[in-house]
């Protein structure tokens, strides 16, 4: 029996574009000579000689110039690192939704643009949903109270940094969300205050500083601007309501403060915690009344007549009527 011949290797079709060095012979040799036919190996393999040697140039020189473009590398590095850091804290801002997020960016980003744009937002939550959107609740009204005096403060605070940043707009609406927190307050009476004459110094917020905020606002957006001019009409239109008598039939901010006080008596101010009532005793038999026992009827005496009185005595007869004659 013949032994299995090995199969005859067929060599692959050469690959477009690939050198495939010949088959059985060493490479080595042959790579090295292409190697020292490349001019740009050739001065790369001899540029520390030269650069040492000084035939390229001041060695001065030249390390300047390896430096400044080693510098140029490194800025442009970190330039890219840097926008992209600070897309990422744009999309992060611009996706917080609740005002523990917007504050946890505030304080993960200070000084910054994005910490200002947050704290805004924050600001704008604590005057809306969680201040006038709850003040008409009995039970919600005195925290919606105090949410809405910290977004004015708030509010004054930014005011102030938007002005130093050189942003007018923000800077504007800043002072006019102020003025609106100032003017929700109107007619709320300040902690402790208990006397039912209404007293405007009293109040948490004054018709005087909610026109002045709206005037502030329209200064610094320019009062000539459409802003500034709708800014400045606000406040004209509210020193005029603060200023109708008691005979006009429109609200005003005075009646309002009025109508808290009478109707409401300042029970919205430092509310008297209610003390809790005592329990009730257990229900059971009160002592005196159906708990003693029955002393039992005596049993009848057969023989003994009964009392009179009580319905056993025979009932005489009615007489019976005499027939009157018919008249002739």
């Amino acid at each position: 029996m013949n032994a299995a011949q090995p199969k005859p290797t067929i060599p692959s079709a050469p690959v477009p574009g690939e050198v495939t060095p010949p088959v059985g012979k060493d490479t080595s040799a042959q790579i090295q000579r292409e190697l020292e036919d490349n001019s740009l190996y050739n001065w790369l393999r001899d540029l520390p000689k030269k650069f040492q040697s000084g035939q390229l140039g001041n060695p001065k020189i030249l390390g300047g110039v390896l430096l400044v473009a080693l510098a140029g590398g490194v800025w442009w590095w970190f330039s890219g690192e840097s926008k992209k850091t600070e897309a990422d804290r744009w999309k992060e801002t611009n996706g917080a939704m609740t005002r523990g997020e917007l504050e946890t960016i505030s304080k993960n980003y200070p000084n910054s643009t994005q910490s200002l744009i947050a704290r805004r937002n924050a600001a704008e939550i604590q005057l809306g949903i969680e201040g006038t959107a709850k003040l008409d609740n009995g039970e919600t009204r005195l925290a919606a109270i105090d949410s809405i005096e910290k977004a004015r403060e708030e509010f004054l605070k930014l005011a102030e940094d938007f002005k130093k940043a050189g942003d007018k707009t923000l800077w504007a609406k800043c002072l006019r969300q102020a003025a609106e927190a100032e003017e929700s307050l109107i007619g709320i009476p300040k902690a402790g205050v208990t006397t039912l004459e209404w007293d405007e110094s009293q109040d948490r917020g004054t018709v005087a500083k909610a026109a002045g905020l709206y005037t502030d606002a329209a200064k610094a957006i320019g009062e000539s601007t459409a802003a500034g001019e709708r800014y400045t009409k606000l406040a004209q239109q509210l020193q005029e309501k603060s200023l109708r008598g008691a005979d006009d039939p429109l609200p005003t901010p005075r009646k309002v403060g009025m109508y808290l006080h009478q109707q409401i008596k300042a029970k919205v101010v430092e509310p008297t915690p209610k003390t809790p009532d005592k329990p009730l005793p257990p229900v059971g038999p009160i002592p005196g009344i159906g708990t003693e026992p029955k002393t039992p009827d005596k049993p009848l005496d057969p023989n003994m007549p009964p009392p009179t009185g009580t319905g056993t005595t025979p009932k005489t007869p009615d007489k019976p009527l005499n027939p009157t004659p018919p008249t002739k």
